[in-house]
């Protein structure tokens, strides 16, 4: 089974053996799916979860569910909710420019702000795993 670490650790890998724009995409989307996958985890995995209910694919979804968490959580958790939504929100649109946006040059920069970006909402997630095994 893949897990958010691992997909992490395959865009940093490719990352330092990068070479071409394709590579630094691929860096791009790895980091934003070891994200995407960790929020996940977290978000269904809280014992209150968000009404909202959006009309979007999987991904608004998720984002709006942990930009509104359920007023139930306590603030912590639902401070962490709202932190990896707002980052993973920003970390999409970089992610939709490096897969679809082809006509846009993508370069080391983009790709290192990725990882950095990742590594960040994987924290955030894993402390907010902490937080909810200390809850039970």
């Amino acid at each position: 089974m893949v897990e958010p670490d691992g997909l992490l650790t395959q865009a940093i890998a490719l990352l330092a053996s990068a070479g071409n724009e394709l590579d630094y995409r691929n860096v791009i989307e790895r980091a934003y799916y070891s994200a995407y996958h960790a929020a996940s985890a977290f978000e269904e995995h809280l014992p209150f979860r968000s009404k909202a209910q959006p009309q979007k694919g999987t991904h608004e979804a998720l984002l709006q569910r942990l930009e509104r968490p359920d007023t139930q959580l306590d603030y912590g958790l639902k401070t962490i909710s709202k932190d990896v939504g707002t980052q993973l929100r920003m970390f999409k649109a970089i992610r939709e420019l490096a897969t679809y946006e082809l006509k846009e040059t993508i370069g080391i920069h983009q790709a290192e702000e990725a990882i950095l970006i990742a590594k960040d909402i994987l924290a955030e997630c894993n402390q907010g795993q902490r937080k909810l095994k200390t809850l039970k």
